[in-house]
């Protein structure tokens, strides 16, 4: 899709900070967090560890007290990345499947435009994983984003030991 007639081809310069490293993130392949047991496998909360790690060095900037969900600002800044995103093109929004976060109910908590377990569908595959190795190329944020890639692919091997994505 990304030479798509009528379509521009980004790069990761033309993006703001949070969508590069949304498409990184995806990039990373992350499993859902509910079949890794953890809400830290959330598209959300590494996105705003990564966010946090490049902007300040420090990955709590972007995550509320209890260390694992996103505070409200940086749900916000990542609402209107996903819908820029969607705007030009690069992803799409799956539907939303919960109004809640994976850990339970928040009264008042709006359904977010980021589910955790149901991460945008990257139309630009090429453009996200340049934005990974972007994120790779960041000191602060190359052990975070390396820890949670081969986290991922132990969670995928146990879920495919387990008769995941079998015929």
């Amino acid at each position: 899709m990304r030479y798509a007639v009528g379509m521009p081809a980004y790069q990761p310069e033309d993006l703001d900070p949070v969508e590069r490293a949304l498409l990184g993130v995806l990039s990373v392949g992350l499993p859902p967090s509910k079949a890794a047991g953890s809400d830290t496998f959330r598209v959300d909360h590494v996105t705003a560890v990564v966010v946090s790690l490049a902007e300040t060095g420090e990955r709590h900037a972007h995550l509320a007290e209890d260390g694992v969900r996103v505070t409200a600002e940086f749900r916000a800044r990542l609402r209107a990345a996903v819908e820029s995103l969607v705007e030009k093109g690069l992803v799409i929004q799956q539907a939303a499947g919960m109004p809640a976060a994976a850990g339970g109910y928040e009264t008042g908590l709006q359904i977010d435009l980021v589910d955790p377990d149901e991460h945008p569908v990257v139309l630009d595959r090429y453009l996200s994983q340049l934005c990974m190795e972007e994120l790779f190329n960041i000191p602060a944020v190359y052990p975070y984003l390396m820890e949670r890639y081969s986290s991922s692919g132990e969670v995928w091997r146990r879920l495919r030991e387990g008769g995941y994505a079998r015929d």
